[in-house]
This record gives structure tokens, sequence and C-alpha cells, in this order.
């Protein structure tokens, strides 16, 4: 039996009668681009979202500025000194520093953390190169920015980031402004592992010319309203800022429009939505979640009252349209519940990671889930972070699968009266982390920091990363 059947009917023949948002994710990627955080394209993209949300007649709709460290892209050169002299096509990973390194090539393959003490005599002083892919064997997701830091401990003096899809070309992806570091294509790659297995010894030199700086950029806010209870609300959010080199469209996009039009059409229910839905699009996540701990930090005094908040990043992709759930196994019967009602796969696994902007609101116990695909645990990005994330690798079914599946999921939180869920304790929110492995990787950037310290001459980059206190740090 479906109790929400008259309603379910509502929203799913609005969504597979709409192309609304494909027609959005049109115009934020092909007008706006990658609306990369700081830029023209950034702000355009954000006046534009608040006037479609006032269209969709949607409440208390605005935009938050904020600070954030910013970066602005320059040439980068990868060449090869020995055995042959060739440069390598290459781009600088943002948030990283302006400098010139050499040193001998170290392969590390998927650079599993066991790596990394084993071959510190090798690291030290050379430039490390890493796939993108994760390794074998982990139980976790091994980050970027996890591999770039055990580098710098094991001492090497310049990154490679190469990816491991062909035909992709080079990723990108945020790092910290500590030592010269690039992305390179899985051919590129593939030829500097030849190369390095036939010679024995190859010797490169990166160049990287970027500049970090203070920036602005934004978060846009706007709410569904409730009926009868409209003093606690739900959250559905994604951030909408792409990276530098593409659209972005996959990562984040799909799930941006996603987000927007299961607020469109929960806003045509009125009264029958019980409780406040809050869209919001946040700002800066590619360079570090900036955007969602700056919301939490200036909401938090509303938190109490959350329900549920429910990030969607990147949830328009292929795939299955499931949920990560944070540390709540209390709501495993509700999932299980909505899929038979909904008729719908709706698979779920208890898990999380540090990033992405489902995080800040974990870490101060909100219940909270990510949109996604558990059964594709190590597929990767695809084309995400890359040049070719583009608005045709998306599929308006994907876009429809997505919005009305989660649509209908947050019709049902929104109107249960008996709210499973709870507020996690910091004792239990902690104790998650260490289960799921990244405590050590929250610890990571700590060491790191300490080790930098002790450097004779430090990038006056670098000094401003040491000096500005880590978001999380506030939460913890």
């Amino acid at each position: 039996m479906n109790p929400h059947l008259e309603l379910d009917k509502r929203i799913v023949a609005e969504i597979y009668t709409s192309t609304e948002p494909m027609e959005n994710l049109e115009v934020l990627c092909d007008i706006y681009g990658s609306r990369f955080p700081g830029t023209e394209e950034d702000r355009g993209a954000v006046k534009w979202m608040v006037e479609k949300l006032e269209e969709y007649g949607l409440e208390n709709v605005h935009a938050e500025s904020f600070k954030f460290p910013g970066w602005i892209r320059g040439p980068a050169r990868l060449e090869i000194l020995k055995p042959m002299e060739r440069e390598i096509e290459c781009i600088s990973l943002p948030l990283g520093v302006a400098g010139e390194v050499e040193g001998k090539l170290i392969y590390l393959g998927d650079g599993h953390p066991d790596v990394y003490e084993k071959r510190r005599s090798e690291i030290e002083g050379n430039i490390a190169m890493v796939t993108s892919r994760n390794p074998l064997g982990m139980k976790r997701y091994l980050h970027r920015t996890e591999k770039y830091m055990r580098c710098i401990l094991a001492g090497a003096r310049g990154w490679i980031f190469m990816n491991h899809y062909p035909a992709y070309g080079p990723p990108t992806g945020s790092i910290s402004p500590i030592i010269p570091a690039v992305g390179v294509s899985y051919e590129d790659g593939c030829f500097l592992r030849r190369l390095l297995k036939r010679e024995g010894e190859v010797v490169v030199r990166i160049e990287t010319t970027d500049k970090n700086m203070e920036m602005e950029t934004y978060n846009v806010v706007a709410d569904v309203p409730g009926g009868e209870a409209d003093d606690e609300y739900l959250i559905v959010g994604c951030h909408y800022d792409g990276h530098d080199i593409a659209q972005g469209a996959i990562d984040p996009a799909s799930g941006t429009v996603a987000a927007m039009e299961i607020a469109r059409v929960l806003n045509l229910l009125g009264e029958r939505l019980k409780r406040r839905v809050r869209l919001i699009l946040f700002g800066a996540e590619e360079l570090g979640l900036f955007g969602s701990y700056e919301y939490v930090e200036r909401h938090v005094d509303e938190l109490d009252k959350l329900r549920f908040m429910l990030n969607l990043d990147a949830a328009g992709r292929e795939g299955k349209k499931g949920v990560f759930l944070h540390g709540h196994p209390e709501l495993e019967p509700l999932l299980e519940r909505a899929a038979r009602e909904m008729g719908v796969e709706l698979p779920y696994m208890q898990r999380v990671t540090p990033y992405s902007d489902h995080w800040p609101f974990f870490l101060k116990g909100v219940p909270c889930g990510s949109g996604g695909d558990p059964e594709a645990m190590r597929t990767g990005r695809g084309y995400g972070h890359t040049r070719y994330d583009t608005v045709d690798k998306v599929k308006l079914s994907d876009l429809r699968e997505a919005a009305s599946t989660y649509a209908r999921l947050l019709l049902r939180m929104a109107n249960i009266d008996e709210w499973p869920g709870r507020r996690l304790r910091w004792e239990e929110v902690e104790g998650f982390i260490r289960e799921q492995g990244y405590y050590q990787t929250i610890a990571l950037v700590e060491r790191v920091k300490e080790y930098v310290k002790s450097w004779k001459e430090i990038h006056p980059d670098t000094k401003a990363w040491l000096e500005r206190e880590a978001p999380y740090k506030a939460f913890l």
C-alpha cells in the first residue's frame, strides 16, 4: 500500500513531462561555463539561479556571500630532462603553489598508504607520480589530497597526478599550496611509466605559475514552505561550482539541476508538504567545502530543527539512485519502506567521506546522507574533473530519475510524524569517522603542517596556508 500515491503521481507526472532540468543544465554550463569560484561566471550563475528560483515561486530566495581562499590558474609546464628532452602536456592543480622543481621521477602506482614509507628514500627530494585510481583492497576512498599529503611527508619536491581513465585528458582537483603539482593524462602517464621502466631513471622538471588570493563567492538559498509543522525542516543541497577547465556538467551540475527540480516540484504540492524543505546550492565546494562550512557556521542555531540533509553532488549521473547514509542505521527501515511504496530500487549503505558538502553537517551530528550508487564503489569520477565533463555526457532520463526518486523520498521524510532520525553526539560522530578510516586523513593535514613548518624556505602562499585554520577544526 502506498499512502502517498496521489502525490507520487503528481511528482512523477510533472518531472517526466518537463525538460526543465536539462534546460537548466544547458544554461548553467553553456552560458556560465565552469562557474569556478570567484569568477564572473560564478557571479552570473548565482544571479541566474536566484532569478530562476524566484520564478518557481520559492520563498526566502537569496544569496549569502562569503570570503574564501581563491586561486587563479597560470601556465604550467612538465618537461623531461633525461634521458631525452620533451615537454608533456599538463595542467596545474587548483590552490597549488607557484614554483619550479626538478628531480627523478618516482612512480607510485595507485598510491596505497603502505607505499610512501617503504619508498621514502626514493621519494625524498624527487617528483612523485600517482594515479587517480583507488588502490586495490582499500575499504575507504583514498582521495587525491591524501596521496599528495603522504608524498610530501615522504619528502617529495613535486607531484604528478595521472588520470587512470584513457582519453579523458589531464585531471584536475584542489590540493594545498605546498609543492608544485600538475595533472597529466593517462596516455602521457603511461609514456612516462614506459620510459622509466626502459631507461631506469627519468629526470623531470615542473613549473607552475598560479596565484592564490582571497576571493568572494556565494551560497544560494531558497525555501519550499511546509504546512502544519513548518518549524521543522529538511535540506536538499548540491554545490554548483565546477573546476575551471570544463563545464562540470556531471560533477556537480547534474546534481544542482536535480535539486532545483526537486524544489520546483515539491513547491507545487502546497500544504500537502508538511515540513519546509530548504534548497541550498553551495559555492566553493571544489576548493575545500568552503560554502557548506560557512553555511553551517552561520546557521548553527537552526540545526536542532533540521531533520535530514540530503547532498546530491553529481546525483544526476548514470547509475542507481540510492543513498549513502552517514552513520544513521535508524533510518534504514524508512528507506526500505519508501522503496516499497515508490516501487523503485533505493540501495543504501552506511558510509561517509570528508569530500563533499554533507561533511560539515555530519560533523555537527545532523542526520544526513548523499545521493548516489552504493554499488559503484571503485569506478571513480569518470569524466568528472576533466575537460570532457560537458552537457552532452548527461542524459535527461538520469536527471528525471534522480529528481523523481529523491523528491518522493523527501516527501516521505517531510510528512512522517514520528521522525526516526536523531542527532549524533560528538563521540558517535568521531567513532564513525574512525570506523570508516578517515580519522587518519584528518590527522594527516596537521602532521604535514608540522613537517612543513620545519622547512628553511617556505613559499608565501604556503605560509598563508599554515596560518589559516582549517575549516573543519572549528567543528571538532
